[in-house]
């Protein structure tokens, strides 16, 4: 009961109040991110939770999935989505949310879908204070859970630095990879 309880809490957040008024203003997970991705060549990018599916069209072989938003390619969950792995992942604010079993859990599910890289954008726990967000729970994100991540899963950790929103809240944003050699 409680996790339908939440579901409808993200649904009616994310269906509704939120905005990705940030996207353009972001130092490291906005549209920067388009050369980057597209100068890797890669056969294939998933973007997860991709919200209004921003980089649709500008980063190449691109599929968003979302379990809220109708602008996805795919309206589906992550743990509900079943594919090959990708090139490159994208998780740009969608693995934020739940208690560390629900992270732990959404990181082992994404682990199996990628391949070169994962790029992240992660809130340490800073409530969305410009809405009415209900009873929705952010993960706190540490860089010693980042790092536990990488050391877990033996991921290098290729760029971790950190970025602000808009309302001037601090994210943290990295990229795993699987190739030491970089």
């Amino acid at each position: 009961m409680l996790l339908l309880y939440f579901i409808t809490a993200m649904n009616s957040y994310f269906s509704g109040v939120w905005k990705d008024q940030n996207f353009k203003n972001l130092k490291h997970s906005g549209y920067q991110l388009v050369d980057y991705v597209n100068d890797q060549k890669p056969s294939s990018v998933l973007d997860v939770g991709c919200g209004y599916n921003r980089f649709k069209g500008k980063i190449k072989n691109l599929i968003g999935i979302d379990p809220y938003n109708d602008a996805a390619d795919i309206k589906v969950s992550l743990e509900d989505y079943k594919s090959p792995p990708f090139d490159i992942a994208l998780c740009l604010g969608s693995i934020n949310f739940g208690d560390e079993e629900t992270i732990d859990h959404q990181i082992d599910i994404l682990h199996g879908l990628w391949r070169k890289e994962a790029i992240f954008r992660v809130n340490p726990g800073i409530p969305h204070d410009w809405a009415d967000y209900g009873d929705i729970v952010w993960y706190p994100w540490t860089l010693d859970k980042i790092h536990s991540i990488a050391t877990r899963y033996g991921y290098w950790i290729k760029k971790l630095t950190y970025e602000y929103t808009v309302q001037g809240h601090m994210r943290y944003f990295f990229i795993y990879s699987h190739d030491t050699a970089l």
